[in-house]
């Protein structure tokens, strides 16, 4: 079971994972793949480094397999574990096995999404020199705070750190601000909250799901990550601030800008230089990290971030 918790943050952790399935369920090798729910489009997938023995002299192999699937919010999993079919068939007993380790597995490829979402967001956020970033967990409890926000909380009258806990002084704000935080910990979304201050620089605080809650892990699992968006200025570009409040890089930025004003993907390729088939690339790493489902959901948040 560990290994399947540690494979996203080891290299090679999946296929010592696998490797570990193939020879627990007395198999030789193993594949996990990430198909589209819709169409069975491969979205991923990973292969043991166990290799499977030739069968017959022609290169040719029988084989005997234990297919297990799994349905996620996102995606279907399909398990595959096979041998030479003179092994004989997998038993009831290896297929229940596999099927009860489906759920630890969805559970670590989530994760794995969260790590590699973080990462992208503090990457663009630190090129954007915004930085002003909180986390939160499940119990949205503040687990983190970076440099740049610290000094924001210190300057803003409205908002403060009090127990580990976001607190705003206007009480309809601080509804609000729950509510969002509970949706996003429910799915994936983003949403902001005004927490302005009389006669200061405007503020706005940016919710974004990175790990949703599963409290049959532990009550504390969920992962928010918050932004402390100050008002433009002059100096920042409209692209610019839509990078700074979404975590996204230039390239997406311009995109979403794009998809925001009603462009096509074709449109948006011609205008930027690039092939439509890379706009379609940014746009889906564009849903992934905003948590928009569709065109017309990221087109209204772009529309409501402060730019």
């Amino acid at each position: 079971m560990d290994a399947i918790y540690f494979a996203a943050h080891q290299r090679d952790g999946w296929q010592d994972c696998l490797d570990r399935i193939s020879v627990l369920s007395g198999g030789q090798s193993a594949q996990l793949l990430m198909l589209n729910r819709e169409n069975d489009q491969r979205l991923g997938g990973y292969q043991s480094s166990r290799a499977l023995a030739k069968s017959d002299s022609r290169g040719a192999s029988a084989l005997t397999l234990c297919d297990v699937r799994h349905d996620t919010d996102d995606a279907l999993l399909v398990l595959t574990v096979q041998r030479p079919a003179e092994q004989g068939e997998f038993g009831a007993a290896v297929k229940e096995l596999i099927e009860g380790l489906m759920p630890h597995i969805a559970r670590a490829l989530r994760q794995e999404e969260a790590a590699r979402l973080l990462d992208d967001r503090q990457i663009a956020v630190y090129r954007q020199r915004q930085g002003a970033m909180l986390l939160l967990d499940g119990q949205q409890n503040v687990v983190f705070v970076s440099a740049e926000a610290e000094k924001q909380l210190m300057r803003a009258a409205s908002v403060r750190l009090e127990e580990n806990r976001l607190r705003l002084s206007f009480r309809q704000s601080q509804v609000q601000l729950d509510a969002l935080m509970q949706e996003c910990l429910t799915r994936k979304y983003t949403g902001m909250v005004n927490i302005g201050d009389a006669g200061k620089e405007s503020m706005r605080l940016l919710v974004s799901t990175v790990q949703p809650r599963d409290e049959a892990l532990f009550l504390s699992h969920g992962l928010l990550a918050v932004f402390i968006v100050a008002e433009p200025s002059e100096e920042n570009s409209e692209e610019e601030l839509i990078g700074q409040c979404l975590g996204l890089t230039e390239s997406e930025s311009r995109i979403a800008n794009g998809i925001a004003r009603g462009q096509k993907p074709g449109q948006i390729a011609d205008q930027l230089n690039l092939s439509v088939h890379t706009v379609r690339h940014h746009i889906k790493n564009i849903y992934r990290k905003t948590g928009a489902h569709s065109q017309s959901q990221l087109t209204a948040l772009v529309l409501n971030l402060p730019v």
